[in-house]
């Protein structure tokens, strides 16, 4: 098949690569000049690296073919950029799926993306790129959900070969709003410079963390909108080990871990980060119930900080500078 992926950050160039290798022509498409036709690049897994040749490298505004799906694996913020017009002329009128990943469920309808078309998916991997022309994946058991399609059922079930165990569902929105709860770790986390396992080893970190993912859990309850067990990364399970077996996280900080999550990716590269897209939109969501998110807001708003000061010492530091 043909496979167009707009986002050719760390999570986008990974399943174009993979997806390369199992014999798909694939597509990057982004907001910077075209990269010589075939470029090569390292993907590097757990267990091995690979080798990918053939992944073409375009500017989304040139973009005329037309594939048998879309992925779009941009960030909250990129894709909140987008415009309609562009949107709707990129994807074009035929009926190739547009599967959107780890995205704000509202954008699809901004976007007037067609019904029969729209497919909502979700990453559950941390993917690194911090240099040209190498990306890593440092989760041992990736897991990707994604609303059924045809086309991308029989894809994306290739990727098993590669340790990525695949869900297909008829609704992705529960597991979104799981997923999304889990995201809100990621600004704390990225603050302080840390992996999610190292800053849950302090007692700061478990106590920061699991304040935050209450406020998600009250917002959701509140809303009415039930939560969708993961198969990793998920937030119901994290906050029940932080408060039933708070020792189990204690090893975290011995142990080597380069699963850097996408915020504090941004940060390290000096680009915007998703905190406006992820606890910003927690606390607008819930002050639309009544509800304020005491841990939320002050945390995204310190996020300006790190930027200009520096990342916080340790989790007691940060916590201290919340309260």
């Amino acid at each position: 098949m043909e496979i167009s992926i707009i986002g050719p950050g760390a999570v986008g160039t990974l399943l174009g690569g993979l997806l390369r290798m199992k014999g798909h022509g694939v597509t990057l498409l982004g907001r910077r000049p075209a990269a010589p036709p075939g470029r090569n690049f390292r993907i590097i897994l757990p267990s091995q690296w690979l080798l990918v040749e053939g992944v073409q490298e375009k500017d989304q505004a040139d973009h005329a073919e037309k594939p048998d799906a879309f992925l779009f694996t941009l960030g909250r913020h990129h894709l909140h950029a987008f415009r309609r017009p562009d949107f709707l002329h990129l994807i074009g009128k035929g009926d190739a799926p547009v599967v959107m990943f780890n995205c704000d469920s509202t954008e699809p309808e901004r976007l007037a993306v067609p019904a029969e078309r729209l497919r909502f998916g979700l990453t559950l991997m941390h993917a690194v790129k911090l240099q040209d022309g190498e990306v890593e994946l440092p989760t041992a058991s990736p897991a990707i959900i994604a609303e059924r399609s045809p086309v991308i059922d029989n894809c994306i079930k290739q990727l098993g070969g590669f340790g990525f165990q695949f869900m297909a569902v008829d609704d992705a929105t529960p597991y979104m709003d799981s997923f999304f709860i889990t995201q809100l770790l990621y600004l704390p986390v990225a603050m302080c410079n840390l992996t999610l396992p190292v800053f849950l080893a302090s007692p700061e970190g478990r106590e920061l963390a699991l304040s935050i993912l209450r406020e998600g859990f009250l917002t959701m309850e509140r809303l009415g909108r039930p939560l969708a067990r993961l198969p990793m990364m998920d937030p119901r399970d994290l906050a029940a080990r932080i408060e039933k077996k708070p020792a189990s996280f204690e090893s975290g900080r011995d142990r080597p871990d380069r699963s850097y999550n996408s915020v504090l990716q941004s940060y390290l590269r000096g680009k915007p980060t998703e905190a406006a897209q992820l606890n910003r939109k927690a606390v607008e969501m819930a002050s639309a119930t009544g509800l304020h998110l005491a841990w939320n807001w002050r945390v995204f708003q310190k996020a300006g900080r790190v930027a200009s000061l520096g990342f916080y010492r340790d989790p007691a530091e940060l916590l201290k500078a919340l309260v």
